[in-house]
């Protein structure tokens, strides 16, 4: 049996469709609790769900993040696996029992992460690779969008297909299956990421202790990719390049500390701009500026 926790701020009908999927006669049986943490909506997205017995809706007074919400879910989850699950996703008839045969046969795998499709049937890229200052550095320089078939990303593993199953460094968020015991190897998210990176810490804190992730592109589910804080954009960078600087805060020696604090407060500002620039993207140069603006207001980018 499966928990799933989905957190959900202002996800307007993307959660009622993700619900939806996730009680269709296929998926249903393989389900325990529907946790949905709510960081204090404001767009009636909760009034079209459908209560039942296996849903239990948290409200908080305010949002509280990502990290915070996932845990205040993990902590209410007594099933052998969790899902951590977005709300702009929708289950494939057959995701849940399919994960859950796979997990049963390779007793090795922590956590699995699924092929993630478009609205349009297209595959788009989920997993990431564990971050090196180096690379952050060639992605603040642009060199990834110049030349990627030389330069690697420095996280989302947008340069390999996504059609191959293959142990992974870390899988999207929007769709974690986690075996609920290695909570107590790893754990639950640190709460000093507010939202970005905390998968990513998770992920890495697992690897260390020998755990391992594991993408299978036989699973399938759909993620319409339209994240609720993409619609905040310059508060989403913000978050986004603070998060950045306390994981390497937390990962990286001294020196690769201060390689993406250069990289994030001296380099990326400019090429982010001349790349806007070069598209005609003005309005968007002007949301880069505030959310540097912000990041230098705001004192708390340590982990």
């Amino acid at each position: 049996m499966t928990d799933i926790v989905i957190v959900n701020w202002n996800s307007g009908e993307y959660l009622f469709k993700c619900v939806q999927s996730i009680f269709r006669s296929t998926n249903k049986s393989f389900v325990n609790k529907v946790f949905i943490i709510d960081n204090n909506s404001s767009d009636g997205s909760l009034e079209k769900i459908n209560h039942n017995t296996q849903i239990e809706i948290i409200k908080n007074p305010e949002n509280r993040g990502f990290s915070k919400a996932c845990n205040q879910g993990f902590q209410r989850c007594t099933a052998e696996y969790v899902l951590l699950l977005n709300p702009d996703t929708q289950l494939h008839p057959t995701t849940l029992s399919d994960c859950i045969s796979f997990m049963h046969d390779r007793y090795d795998v922590d956590i699995l992460g699924c092929q993630l499709l478009d609205d349009n049937g297209n595959i788009t890229s989920s997993c990431s690779r564990f971050p090196k200052p180096a690379r952050f550095f060639s992605d603040a320089l642009g060199l990834a969008k110049i030349a990627p078939s030389v330069f690697k990303p420095a996280l989302l593993m947008t340069d390999w297909s996504h059609k191959e199953s293959r142990k992974v460094d870390q899988v999207m968020g929007a769709f974690m299956f986690i075996r609920k015991n290695i909570f107590d190897k790893t754990g639950y998210f640190d709460e000093r990421f507010f939202v970005y990176y905390e998968e990513l810490d998770f992920s890495k804190r697992l690897a260390e202790t020998g755990g391992i992730t594991f993408f299978n592109p036989e699973i399938k589910t759909i993620h319409s990719g339209h994240g609720t804080t993409a619609n905040v954009k310059s508060f989403s960078l913000f978050l986004n390049l603070r998060s950045r600087l306390q994981y390497a805060s937390k990962h990286f020696t001294k020196m690769g500390y201060f390689t993406v604090w250069i990289c994030t407060f001296c380099i990326e500002p400019v090429t982010r701009n001349i790349f806007l620039l070069l598209q005609g993207n003005l309005k968007q140069m002007g949301q880069v500026f505030k959310s540097y603006l912000l990041l230098l207001k705001n004192k708390s980018i340590k982990a």
